[in-house]
């Protein structure tokens, strides 16, 4: 049974540690290079995404489109059932500014963060790792 999260539970610092592309076969997938990534929860409602690969020698025109992705957004919660919602204010990618993407979220045993949603192109599944706060800041 998984716990129910709380808001508390996102608020903060977030680093990326996997990024898994789940292809329409059903194989999962994932980026060449290194994946590099913040995310950042408000308690006011916003949230932060950037994330980005190293450069591949001779990339594909696919993985120059899939380098980076960043956004900023409003959130609104619905963790009863799981789900976070990031309605798009700015981003990387114009098209998707406006929408409302829904992302399933929960707290796995060892304390990451997983979201799962709708990426680009296909459903993509994100681990992050809370950030650790510094001696003498706010969390």
């Amino acid at each position: 049974m998984h716990k129910i999260l709380t808001q508390q539970d996102l608020l903060g610092v977030w680093t990326l540690e996997e990024f898994i592309i789940h292809r329409e076969n059903g194989n999962e997938f994932r980026w060449p290079g290194v994946q590099n990534g913040t995310l950042i929860y408000t308690y006011d409602g916003y949230v932060s995404v950037a994330q980005n690969r190293d450069p591949l020698p001779n990339p594909t025109s696919e993985d120059r489109q899939r380098e980076s992705n960043f956004y900023t957004a409003h959130y609104e919660l619905d963790l009863e059932h799981g789900r976070v919602f990031h309605t798009i204010l700015q981003s990387s990618v114009p098209a998707i500014i406006g929408q409302r993407a829904e992302r399933q979220v929960s707290l796995l045993e060892d304390g990451r963060l997983k979201l799962s949603g709708t990426g680009l192109k296909e459903r993509v599944t994100l681990i992050w790792k809370r950030v650790e706060s510094r001696a003498g800041e706010c969390r």
